[in-house]
């Protein structure tokens, strides 16, 4: 099998994944659960990365540049490279933009096909994300750690990050 359709393949696995954990927390009433437990597992994670602590140390401006670059290289595990625009609004503030984003054309898809009754916006959120299906408020409070205040909307066929120090 080709490495391209191996990674198709566990990419669609891994949305439709993402849209059953969504649309069951949703039915549950359990998404504020999730992100708490989320929350509180992710807090316990950062402080076994020793570069936490070193980061937390550095001059802001050099630290924020740092965490903005390392995001941006990690989300390129679900968007490609070409569809993200990265500028410097500031050297405290960064925004960066996906445009024609794979994952959530993908997610329209399968949610289509599968019926499930969700809206593949609602899902979406940790699209961009290093951290799969965390909505906003879980993403602000992870990035607060490191002293970044975060914002985050979609666009009209991807998303737009807002993040400043």
């Amino acid at each position: 099998m080709p490495v391209q359709e191996k990674l198709d393949g566990l990419l669609e696995s891994y949305i439709i994944g993402w849209i059953r954990d969504s649309a069951l927390h949703k039915e549950l009433g359990a998404v504020d659960k999730c992100n708490a437990l989320t929350i509180e597992m992710e807090k316990k994670m950062l402080a076994s990365y020793p570069e936490v602590e070193k980061l937390k140390a550095i001059a802001s401006g050099r630290t924020f540049k740092w965490f903005i670059e390392k995001n941006v290289y990690l989300m390129q595990a679900l968007v490609p490279l070409s569809n993200m625009e990265l500028s410097y609004v500031s050297d405290r503030e960064a925004v960066v933009t996906v445009k024609n984003c794979p994952v959530f054309q993908k997610m329209g898809e399968l949610v289509r096909i599968s019926g499930v009754n969700v809206d593949p916006r609602e899902c979406i959120f940790g699209c961009p994300s290093w951290m799969p299906n965390l909505d906003a408020q879980v993403s602000k409070v992870i990035f607060k750690e490191f002293g970044v205040d975060f914002a985050w909307e979609h666009t009209e066929n991807g998303c737009k990050w807002t993040l400043s120090i």
